[in-house]
């Protein structure tokens, strides 16, 4: 046990560390997101072969809770990764400084001028080494306790900037400096990865965005932005492969000619009314995925995009009409349907010459009562994965059908025997699956 290099508590129910942690001197890695161990229990960690510190509570959104920064983590030089830490005093960021062999830092830091201070200045001198970083601000919860000057802080506290820098988060807000202009500027910038969550977005950092030449994904959650359009503009975004927009600041999409020419794909997550144009200048988009009622009524915007292969639905609260313009649509060769992607109950009938290229369906909609397969529809579907809230009937007329995965807890006789009847009798697999 003493020479143990991996622990893993990740998903237990363990509420505390136990106190012999640094008898494991071996160790190289632990792993303790999604569990409740109690953000003090890190601080007195000191492992001096430790490589990764995986950190997270269970609640992924409180923050306050996050595992602390140990105390003598400049005496951890061998550290590679360190995630979901928590600073509870400006001196644990200084301490992080220290750590040049250091890829992935991920922290949380209240918005004083201390911690922002501290943390600019640290990521100066890991500048060599980081290759992701991820920050999270939170409010202080006392005025008191943050720096009394009201002058703003200057962005050059970022001393050096991070040369091989290949994946940055920004979530919250910052009053005196804004984190995300620092580390989009240069044209010998590495960014390949941006993610913005609660953060103020405005023209210009979209404009700079744009330019960032080895972009390829780019996620907005919950941004607040002077101005509801976001528009990408020819010959920007050149590398751009993966887009994701969520809530309810960014109401209007919009798509020049030549603009992400390379995006392959994109998922939206309007919590309002939005819409979007010019998406059939996009001519790599293989793959749009919808996740509420709101961009249920943006699919026919994607009418004239024939190139989508792979459609995923969920809290769209589609109606019967809306499925009988999907089949038509002879591209799509994986069909997602989620829950609440239709409203109310729906027996789907799917006819001949209807859904000619699907190859694999999954269905894990309460709404979706009954899938009938007539003789002649998807013609080439392989496989089907599906709940229990969903019957299906007349797979034994698709020729082409090799594997059915059930999500319950026990498999319909119907289907049984219609498997039995099959020509290519298809696996059947799921929690169930032997008499």
């Amino acid at each position: 046990m003493l020479l143990l290099k991996y622990l893993s508590l990740r998903k237990t129910d363990i509420t505390q560390l136990p106190s012999e942690i640094n008898n494991l001197r071996e160790l190289e890695v632990l792993d303790i997101r999604q569990t409740d161990i109690p953000s003090h229990a890190t601080t007195n960690i000191l492992l001096l072969k430790l490589k990764r510190l995986l950190a997270g509570h269970a609640d992924p959104s409180n923050f306050e809770s996050s595992p602390r920064i140990p105390h003598s983590v400049d005496k951890m030089l061998n550290m590679e990764v360190l995630s979901n830490v928590k600073a509870q005093k400006s001196r644990d960021l200084k301490d992080i400084g220290k750590l040049w062999q250091l890829r992935k830092l991920g922290v949380v830091i209240h918005d004083m001028d201390s911690h922002v201070r501290n943390l600019l200045q640290e990521i100066g001198d890991l500048h060599e080494c980081l290759r992701s970083l991820s920050i999270t601000t939170t409010p202080v919860a006392s005025p008191r306790k943050a720096t009394p000057s009201s002058a703003e802080l200057p962005g050059s506290l970022l001393k050096h900037f991070p040369k091989i820098l290949e994946s940055l988060s920004i979530r919250g807000t910052t009053q005196k400096v804004r984190l995300l202009p620092l580390f989009i500027d240069g044209d010998k910038n590495k960014l390949a990865k941006v993610t913005l969550c609660h953060t103020p977005l405005s023209k210009d950092d979209l404009e700079a965005l744009a330019k960032l030449p080895k972009l390829r994904c780019v996620r907005l959650q919950h941004i607040s932005c002077t101005e509801p359009m976001l528009n990408f503009k020819e010959g920007k975004f050149k590398c751009l492969k993966y887009l994701l927009v969520e809530g309810s600041a960014l109401t209007n999409i919009t798509f020049e000619h030549g603009a992400a020419s390379e995006l392959e794909k994109m998922v939206l997550s309007f919590t309002g009314i939005g819409s979007i144009s010019g998406v059939e200048f996009l001519p790599k988009l293989e793959e749009l995925e919808l996740n509420s009622s709101f961009c249920g009524s943006l699919l026919s915007s994607f009418d004239n995009v024939r190139q989508i292969t792979k459609l995923t639905l969920r809290g769209t609260l589609l109606e019967q009409d809306a499925l009988q313009l999907l089949t038509k649509k002879q591209n799509i060769r994986c069909l997602v349907l989620m829950d609440k992607s239709f409203g109310g109950t729906h027996e789907i009938t799917l006819k001949k010459d209807e859904f000619l290229c699907l190859n694999l369906l999954v269905v894990d909609c309460s709404a979706i009562t009954k899938i009938v397969f007539n003789s002649g529809s998807t013609p080439r579907l392989e496989k089907i994965v599906w709940s229990s809230s969903t019957t299906l009937s007349g797979i034994d007329k698709l020729p082409r059908l090799k594997e059915l995965e059930f999500k319950g807890d026990k498999v319909p006789d119907e289907v049984r025997k219609a498997i039995d009847k099959h020509d290519n009798k298809p696996s059947l697999t799921g929690p169930e699956t032997q008499d």
